[in-house]
């Protein structure tokens, strides 16, 4: 029930005084309980008793309170409401009774709407807090009552930690986003015990809706980023207006949410390996009604994993474990095409050759440990025949249709990640043999030896991508790996980036075999990219600006592949040649404008650098001998 946003919200009338209480029981919103003018029987109080000697708040008049401060905090200021109108929804409905004394109503025991709707002021509250934090300006009043929430006072969180058992799919879902923004606002101030509950939920219950009320609490904490703002949001839209009582943060820290990320991770950590052991479980005996559950596991697992989530390596080192038992799970032909697909983008998040494994100089033993398990799987357990394409049983999934072509998209770039970062780790360790005085022919057999398992290992994924696409048959899949991603930015740069680096680091020796340089030739792929983007430069610099891709890696490898290897690919490129090389020059051009002017965001002159000397062979037509390196 949270207010839609918009970019302006109407006034709304202050609150000066909180609402009067009275004397009567009045009726109520459900029509349970028309009778006793109340909607459901209240836990520990003698309905006989409130019609007499009880009083009770109106039902609307709560309602209406948290309208009204909903509509305020849209308006991103507090100011109007005095504190105590501000505390009282969030203290709960109070009943005085002469016998009694005072209490509160838990949360669970109101209507079906009015929980909804405190709950979500709940999660708007905190939401704008966050924002607000950001910008370094918060509103008074929305300060204060964040410190009165986060003081816990009323034991709210733990009352919607319960509502992880709600029958309401709607009011689970809202306490739990409720809950995680409450738990950012808290930051290094979480008490262990409300994670304690939600990893032993996590654990030790077999509801899948608890388990994954818990798990989707925990990461949505994990994925949230500090300064994201959303495209169509204005920079002054979290402002509070000129009007309002402002408080100027000045800390640094405030911005930061790694602390309550690493209790949230620390809280995990020690359940980890008994809740993965639980999930392997689940998915080896899958059962429909536990799908959602295991789709979020996998998702916290790959937020966890996920260089977005800008976790230390030393706090994510322990997740990595038991991924080898998660790949075998895909020999199982009961796992559905929506697991596997989930599976197959954690296993992709592991391998993020692109943004990390590709620079590293020594790559880890976890991201190799699966790339080797990928590669066996496909080269001797023909896990490529797995593949659930059409959602059926029998290869490819069997049946007719389509396919999903996300989920083949997916396995394509594993596969290529998996060859690359099994090259660049045998490449690695093949240099650092070579320093300690091990003989060169023993590096050369090591590598001929991988060259046979990759050579194997593509030609599988070969035949599988044209078995289930409309490729040629004849087409390599240094052409074909440009169409199956035309539509991923992402995914197509990286998935050239692995091939261009298993070509570098296959074709230094002058042995490697001729069908193996066709089929990842480096020139063939970029002059398909160039036709994919109708040679138009500008897309070029668009994806060298945008941070979204490693399209600045791509060049930066392609054009020093180019200038050692030019013979090759002037070849290769053929009567595309001038068209190729006409785009390189035209960015260059634009390269050189966006400099001149300091308008480019980063130093972009070793680029700038390759680029002229390419064009100075093209106009020379200079054609050196091969050199790989």
């Amino acid at each position: 029930m949270v207010l839609k946003r918009s970019r302006t919200v109407p006034s709304v009338p202050t609150m000066d005084e909180p609402v009067k209480k009275k004397q009567k029981v009045e009726g109520g919103g459900g029509d349970e309980g028309k009778g006793h003018g109340i909607d459901t029987p209240m836990q520990g109080v003698d309905e006989d008793d409130m019609g007499v000697n009880g009083t009770e708040v109106d039902d609307t008049a709560i309602d209406q309170e948290l309208l009204i401060i909903q509509q305020h905090i849209l308006n991103q200021c507090l100011c109007p409401l005095t504190e105590t109108c501000l505390r009282k929804p969030f203290q709960g409905v109070k009943i005085v009774s002469e016998n009694q004394g005072e209490f509160c109503i838990p949360l669970v025991d109101w209507s079906r709407d009015r929980i909804l709707c405190f709950v979500s002021t709940l999660q708007l509250l905190c939401e704008v807090a966050i924002k607000q934090n950001v910008k370094g300006a918060m509103c008074t009043r929305i300060c204060e009552i964040c410190d009165f929430v986060v003081r816990n006072e009323c034991g709210l969180i733990e009352q919607l930690i319960e509502f992880s058992s709600h029958s309401d799919p709607f009011i689970c879902f809202a306490a739990s986003r409720a809950l995680s923004a409450f738990l950012i606002v808290t930051k290094s101030h979480v008490n262990p015990t409300w994670l304690e509950s939600l990893t032993e939920n996590a654990l030790i219950t077999t509801q899948p809706q608890k388990i994954s009320f818990s798990l989707e609490v925990i990461k949505h904490v994990i994925e949230w980023k500090d300064l994201d703002t959303h495209p169509l949001e204005d920079n002054t839209d979290n402002r509070p207006p000129s009007s309002c009582a402002v408080v100027n943060l000045s800390d640094p820290e405030s911005l930061d949410t790694s602390q309550v990320k690493c209790l949230c991770i620390r809280a995990l950590e020690a359940k980890w390996p008994a809740i993965v052991k639980k999930f392997d479980g689940l998915i080896a005996s899958y059962l429909n009604e536990y799908e959602s559950t295991i789709v979020t596991f996998l998702g916290l697992w790959e937020a966890i994993i996920s260089v977005k989530a800008n976790l230390s390596v030393i706090d994510t080192k322990p997740f990595y474990a038991d991924l080898d038992s998660f790949v075998v799970l895909l020999n199982n032909s009961s796992v559905p095409p929506g697991i596997w697909k989930h599976l197959l983008g954690l296993f992709n998040e592991v391998l993020c050759y692109g943004s990390t494994l590709a620079l590293q100089d020594i790559l880890a033993e976890e991201p190799c440990a699966l790339a080797h398990l990928v590669v066996r799987s496909v080269k001797d357990w023909h896990l490529l025949d797995m593949l659930p394409y059409r959602g059926g049983s029998g290869r490819f999934g069997g049946g007719a249709g389509d396919g999903d072509r996300p989920l083949l998209q997916k396995m394509a770039l594993l596969v290529l990640k998996s060859v690359a970062v099994t090259v660049k780790e045998t490449r690695c360790d093949s240099s650092s043999d070579s320093s300690l005085g091990s003989e060169a022919d023993d590096v050369d057999a090591d590598m001929a030896v991988i060259e046979r398992s990759i050579h194997e290992v593509l030609r599988q994924l070969d035949n599988c991508v044209k078995t289930l696409l409309p490729y040629h048959p004849e087409m390599p899949l240094a052409q074909w790996v440009v169409q199956i991603f035309a539509d991923q930015d992402d995914a197509l740069i990286e998935g050239m980036v692995c091939c261009l680096d298993v070509a570098v680091g296959l074709f230094y020796r002058n042995t490697a075999q001729l069908d193996l340089r066709r089929t990842l030739s480096p020139a063939m792929t970029f002059v398909q990219f160039l036709q994919a983007v109708s040679h138009d430069p500008d897309v070029l610099l668009d994806l060298l600006v945008s941070n979204e891709t490693c399209f600045l890696l791509y060049l930066l490898r392609l054009l020093k592949f180019v200038r050692r290897n030019w013979a090759e690919f002037v070849a290769c490129c053929g009567r595309e040649l001038d068209d190729t090389m006409s785009v390189l020059i035209r960015l260059r051009l634009a390269i050189d404008r966006l400099v001149s002017k300091n308008l480019f965001p980063y130093n972009i002159n070793p680029v700038l650098r390759l680029l002229v000397k390419c064009e100075q062979m093209y106009e020379v037509n200079d054609e050196p001998h091969m050199i790989y390196t």
